[in-house]
Parts: structure tokens; C-alpha cells; sequence
């Protein structure tokens, strides 16, 4: 993930480079536009009359070359064939014309493809879009023992293997960045052409990692001469930059990003319209990518988008330009707030403090790989098809099922941690600008931020040897980080993010997800998952841990106003309801905010036991007969664990034993990064 947003920092540069180029690419479109017939844009479409229309131009040379007859042939859109031969019409990829057309609803399909590893993103991909009642999509399944699982499913899916990964490699983790990893892109992009091959039909292409939220057919529908929509790694919102140009080809508030060169584009979700147009830039990106294999496929992407200067165009407020790939193609930039990546929808919540209902989240922008892309959907509830893998048994290892338990966690006392240092750097007060990278890690800030999150992660391993010694599995809790994580030296925050600090951050910026063992622990939103038994979710008990002076002078509460829940649909928070200024059903209210624990402790209908944990009874045998009277619970909640953590009243030579067990199911990872580096965690 590191590099794909380092591509979007170098992918800015060279959009610049290439808007400064001697081409003119509006004059070009001019010599270019032959046969092309306006048409009336249908109601709800965000662009002018004179803009809208369902034809795109040819390859600049066929139509220089062509009669006028021939050039206007050459720009129409692709009709569909006869039906009777497309079972026999196999693509490169090994998908026929026929499943696609017999799969699409509506003249569209949504695809995605996936080996046996991503087994479950394939059951979580296909039932997200099954819970928002479609039935149009397809899974291009790698081997044999992901299409028997797609089979099995009754979902619609092909044996697309692949063309440069050998059999036995093409089963496994491709991993980031890995020369497997290429190739692997290189089949989507031949997919893609593929699709785009199809007449009639048009095509969302989607990584397996996109969690799909709102069904967003309407949303693209609402653009009818645009031959692609793209998402992007754009950090900020920015379909209202020039509210004058923009509201009025807005619809209930939604609409593209300003310009589609302010940021790298990312193919990770992708609508393409059955145009001449998408065809021609398919062609020349597999083209392109089977000439160079170190080139990689989303930076020739971006390559062909800004083609012969294209990033020049004046934007006009529709978010559409017919200027990319040399003026062949419409193209615009799907919302960052509603198609989000990875940063805005996990760290800063974009959609909630815009007001938006997000439609997907791609899980980008994280530090976990796979198993850290899995537990961010996990944590913000959207994930689905854990009952088929018996999750809600808990720790495989224990001998009862089903038990769990969490607490309340605790920061630092102001003393120790002055939280004003870091909101100090929070958009808008800090802007880009305002602060310089940070230099080393010695800096106060990054010192404190260690001691801030060290403090947490010390309590996540305390409450581990508690839910240990009880035979319980633990649940995380939020965590929050008074500093940003990214691959590069910044000041506090991602370069062109907007959002306050501290905040409640992704587990995989604290904890090392590829080393942890996540069969032992469940995600702090658990008990709100949308597949969690409703006969546990009413088994709880609370629990008051007794604290001395001592510990409670070490530490606090989280501050009043926390964001904790990310909201929307198809999330465990609140969606937006527009009773609050932010649109956020009640912005960082805590009785606004329903996910995990929060939504048991708040539900007046769920009977709670109650238990206490004696300032007396510190022992880890003493701890279990305390609770001996609660033990039938499903749910055990205690009020905080400080007490038993490194430190505090009651730790001992027991406890440091339980405690240091837990080192390699929770690693600390690193914040990152000053100039001179990382910072490792303590715990």
C-alpha cells in the first residue's frame, strides 16, 4: 500500500509535467470530432445538452485516414451482436459474451476476479452485493478450487486463470508489489478489455478488496456520455471546490471530483460504458503493459488518461473532460467521500463530515497487507460471511464457544500526554504547510504520540492474559493515535488530508496484522458485527474493576467528543441524517454512535448482570472467582484494566507472565515516519 500512495505523490508530478506539454489537446479533439450528434441529456444528468451524447471518436489515425461515411461509422458505439453466437465468442480471458450477457441486468454487469487465497473477499465481495439485492456480478475465478467455490455459491464465474503466473503460484498470496503481483495485474487489465468488448453491456470493474455499500448503477447512470469513471487517491473532497461551477449539475448533493488530474487515478474501481472510446484505451493499456514488464498497470493507466496533454482543460463544474487519452475518451473522477479509499474512510471519515452516504470502500491506504485489509472491514462492520468460518465461536484454542470479553480503554493522564500538541496540526487550523516535516523521532510529538499508543497497546496485552486466564476471547478496543501513519516523512498528517488529530485509528497503524495471530482476538466493533447471534448479543455482564489512587492518577478516558463509529450504510454506526451541522447523525455525540460496545451498552433492552472486581482480589485465580458469579455471559465487559497492566497496583510476577505471553499474538508495529525514520512501539 506504501507505494501505491507514493505513485499518487509521483503520479501529481508528472500530471503537472504532462498539463505544461506543447499539445493541444482541445485542438486536437477539434481536428479529431467527426460524426458526433448531440443529444438531450436524460433527466438527472449532471452535464449540459450540448455536452451529452453516447458517441466517442475513433483512433486519430483511422479517422484522419477514413472517408466521412467511414469516420462516422468508426465513432459510433458498438451494437450488440447476435445472441446465437456468444456462447462460441470466448474471450481472452476465457469469459464468453454470452455469461456476461445472460449475468448483466440492465445492459450492466459488475465483475472482479480472485484466486483460491481470497476465498473469503470472494464470499464477502458477492454476498455485499447480494445484501444490496443485486445479481448482476461475476467472480473471474484464477483456479479450480475458487471456481468450484463460486459454483457452489451459485454465483456466476469462469475459469480465467492466468496468463504469466504458473499453476501451482497462481493459488497463493500474489503479495504487494511482488513480480506475481504485476503479472496479476496484467490479467485484470486483458479483463478489462475483455468487457469493454462485449457490445451493449457496461462494465464496473472492481478490485476484491471493495467492500460495496449502496448500489451504484443510478449514481453512474447519471453520466451518460462519459466513456469511464475512475476512483482516486485523492485525499480530499472536492466536488464542491467552485460551488458556482459545480451545484448546478449536482444531484442530491453528489457529484464528481473537480478535475480528474488533481490526483492519481485508482483502478480499483472502474465503470466503463460499451464505447469505442473505452475499447481504444483498453487496447493500447494492454498494449502497453505487455511490452514493459516493469511498467505498472494503474501508472499506464494514468499515463493514457493524461495523454498529449490532457490535464490542461479548464474544468467546466460537470467533473467530466473529453480530453483524456488524447481527446478519445470522456472521463471523470468518481467522489472520493462516496468511493473512498482507504484513508479517507477509515482515518477521516470524509463521508460522514461531508454528509454523504458512501456507495464502497476500497481498503487502500493500509499497513497490514491481506490480513490487515480483512480486519478494517471487519472493523468498520462491513464485512460479511463470517458465520460459514464459525468466527462467533471465538479462539479456536478454547474450550467453550462463544465467549468474549472487552473493557473500556484507558490513555494517559495529561500529565503524561498533552493531546493539545496534536490537535494542534488538525485541518483547517494546520494546513500542508504550516508545519515542516517532522525531522527525527526524537521530537516531543513523536515521543509522546510513542507513549500515547504504547499505553494502549501495554492494556490490549493486559486484558489478553485477563480473557486468557477467564477462557474468554479477547475484543480489541479503539485506539486512539495522536499522530498519523505514512510511508514517508510528514508533519502529522498525510499531505492533502483534512481531519482532526487525535483520532481513533485503523488497528494495522498500531499493530503489526501480518505477524498477529487474529484467530485470538475479534475486531473492538465485534459485538455490532451484522452477522453476530442476537441470543449472545443479549448475554452480558458488566464489570467494575476497583482501582486504586495510584492507578487512576495514571490515566483517563478518552476526550469528549471522539469520533469512534465510521457510519453509513452497510457500517455498524449511525448513517448520516443531517441533524447535526456535519451531516454525521450527531458528529462525535457518543450516545449518537452505536458500533460495538457502545451499541450494547447503550441498548435499554439488553438485561446486563453486574459484577465487581475487589481492590482485594488481584491474583489471576482471585480475578476468576470474582467473576465466578457471571461466568454463564456471553459478553464480559470491564470498566478498565489499568490496574493489572505494567505498572500498576495490581501487577505481579502472575500477571508479567500471562502479560509477556501475549508478545507474539499482538507485535507492535511502527509509527512512521520522520525524516529518519520509524518509530517502534513499546509494549
Amino acid at each position: 500500500m506504501g507505494l501505491t500512495s507514493a505513485r499518487w505523490a509521483v503520479g501529481v508530478v508528472i500530471a503537472a509535467l504532462l498539463c505544461a506539454s506543447s499539445v493541444d489537446a482541445r485542438a486536437l479533439r477539434a481536428e479529431l470530432d467527426v460524426g458526433v450528434t448531440d443529444i438531450v441529456a436524460p433527466k438527472g444528468s449532471n452535464e449540459p445538452i450540448a455536452r451529452a451524447r453516447d458517441q466517442v471518436l475513433a483512433d486519430a489515425d483511422e479517422v484522419g485516414s477514413s472517408s466521412t461515411d467511414d469516420a462516422a461509422a468508426a465513432v459510433e458505439t458498438p451494437k450488440p451482436t447476435s445472441s446465437s453466437d456468444d456462447d462460441d465468442d470466448v474471450l481472452s480471458t476465457g469469459i464468453t459474451k454470452g455469461l456476461v450477457r445472460r449475468t448483466a441486468v440492465d445492459g450492466v454487469v459488475f465483475v472482479t476476479w480472485a484466486n483460491n487465497h481470497y476465498k473469503d473477499f470472494a464470499r464477502f465481495w458477492t454476498m455485499r452485493l447480494k445484501s444490496l439485492g443485486l445479481t448482476n456480478f461475476m467472480v473471474g475465478a484464477m483456479d479450480d478450487e475458487l471456481y468450484q467455490y463460486m459454483t457452489e455459491m451459485g454465483v456466476a464465474t469462469w475459469h480465467m486463470g492466468s496468463k504469466g503466473i504458473e499453476k501451482d503460484a497462481v493459488k497463493k498470496d500474489f503479495g504487494w508489489g511482488s513480480q506475481n503481483f504485476h503479472k496479476m495485474g496484467r490479467d485484470k487489465i486483458r479483463l478489462i478489455r475483455d468487457f469493454t468488448e462485449v457490445e451493449g453491456i457496461s462494465v464496473l470493474i472492481s478490485d476484491i478488496d471493495v467492500a460495496w455499500l449502496r448500489d451504484p448503477t443510478p449514481f453512474f447512470k447519471r453520466y451518460p456520455s462519459a466513456d469511464i469513471l475512475v476512483s482516486t487517491d485523492l485525499l480530499r473532497s472536492e466536488i464542491a471546490l467552485d460551488p458556482t461551477l459545480q451545484t448546478p449539475h449536482m444531484v442530491d448533493g453528489e457529484g464528481l471530483e473537480f478535475h480528474v488530474c488533481h490526483a492519481a487515478s485508482n483502478i480499483g474501481m472502474m465503470w466503463f460504458r460499451p464505447t469505442r472510446g473505452s475499447q481504444q484505451l483498453t487496447r493500447e493499456w494492454v498494449r502497453r503493459i505487455e511490452a514493459d514488464d516493469k511498467l505498472w498497470d494503474q501508472n499506464a493507466f494514468n499515463d493514457l488518461k493524461a495523454l498529449a496533454g490532457a490535464c490542461a482543460y479548464a474544468p467546466d463544474g460537470t467533473g467530466l473532460t473529453d480530453t483524456t487519452f488524447g481527446g478519445r475518451v470522456t472521463m471523470g473522477t468518481l467522489p472520493v467521500s462516496q468511493f473512498s479509499n482507504g484513508h479517507t474512510f477509515y482515518a477521516q471519515r470524509l463521508h460522514t463530515r461531508v454528509g454523504l452516504e458512501p456507495y464502497a470502500v476500497h481498503n487502500t491506504f493500509q499497513f497490514g497487507g491481506t490480513p490487515g485489509k480483512r480486519h478494517r472491514a471487519r472493523e468498520a462492520n462491513a464485512w460479511l460471511g463470517d458465520e460459514e468460518i464459525n468466527y462467533f465461536d471465538g479462539d479456536p484454542e478454547l474450550p467453550e464457544k462463544g465467549m468474549f470479553m472487552s473493557y473500556t480503554p484507558m490513555i494517559p493522564s495529561a500529565e503524561a500526554v498533552n493531546l493539545t500538541m496534536f490537535a494542534e496540526r488538525s485541518w483547517p487550523e494546520a494546513q500542508d504547510d504550516t508545519f515542516p516535516a517532522i525531522e527525527t523521532v526524537d521530537e516531543e510529538i513523536v515521543q509522546r504520540n510513542k507513549e500515547l499508543v504504547s499505553f494502549q497497546i501495554k492494556q490490549i496485552k493486559t486484558a489478553a492474559a485477563i480473557a486468557q486466564t477467564l477462557g474468554r476471547t479477547l475484543v480489541l478496543p479503539p485506539i486512539l493515535c495522536g499522530l498519523d501513519r505514512v510511508w514517508f516523512p510528514h508533519f502529522g498528517r498525510f499531505p492533502g488530508s483534512a481531519f482532526a488529530l487525535p483520532f481513533v485509528c485503523p488497528v494495522d497503524h498500531v499493530i503489526n496484522m501480518d505477524l498477529a495471530d487474529a484467530s485470538k482476538f475479534r475486531e473492538w466493533t465485534f459485538y455490532s458485527h451484522p452477522e453476530f447471534p442476537a441470543e449472545m448479543r443479549e448475554s452480558v455482564a458488566t464489570v467494575e474493576v476497583e482501582a486504586s489512587d495510584a492507578d487512576d492518577a495514571l490515566s483517563r478516558p478518552f476526550p469528549d467528543g471522539t469520533e469512534y463509529c465510521v457510519r453509513g450504510p452497510g457500517t455498524g454506526g449511525d448513517s448520516p441524517d443531517g441533524d447535526s451541522p456535519d451531516g454525521g447523525g450527531g458528529g462525535g455525540r457518543l450516545e449518537a454512535q452505536t458500533c460495538g460496545w457502545l451499541g450494547v451498552e447503550r441498548d435499554a433492552s439488553i438485561a446486563k448482570r453486574r459484577a465487581s472486581v475487589p481492590e482485594g482480589y488481584r491474583r489471576p485465580d482471585d480475578v476468576s472467582s470474582a467473576l465466578a458469579g457471571v461466568r454463564t455471559s456471553r459478553i464480559l465487559h470491564l470498566d478498565t484494566v489499568v490496574p493489572f497492566m505494567p505498572g500498576g497496583s495490581a501487577h505481579s510476577e502472575e500477571w508479567k507472565k500471562l502479560y509477556d505471553a501475549q508478545a507474539r499474538t499482538y507485535p507492535p508495529d511502527v509509527w512512521c515516519c520522520s525524516k529518519a525514520g520509524p518509530l517502534k512501539y513499546e509494549a
